[in-house]
């Protein structure tokens, strides 16, 4: 993944993006969304997407990777 660009001015905004996973295409998923950062105003902002086919929440539970309000 190339970020130079970004790298000499992060002033703008940079979107990187992926296609759905195909499993997410065949069984119900669900979507988790984080985001770190100050925000436009005191400085830049972090936002991740993570799928998980649903019939894997256990998964996640046992690895103790759920906040508060998810799951």
């Amino acid at each position: 993944m190339d970020l130079s660009d970004f790298e000499v001015d992060n002033s703008v905004s940079c979107r990187l993006s992926s296609s759905t996973p195909d499993v997410c295409k065949t069984e119900d998923c669900c979507l988790g969304i984080d985001e770190a950062g100050r925000g436009p105003v005191l400085g830049p902002m972090v936002y991740g997407i993570c799928f998980c086919p649903v019939s894997r929440k256990e998964d996640l539970k046992n690895l103790k990777v759920a906040e508060q309000n998810t799951i």
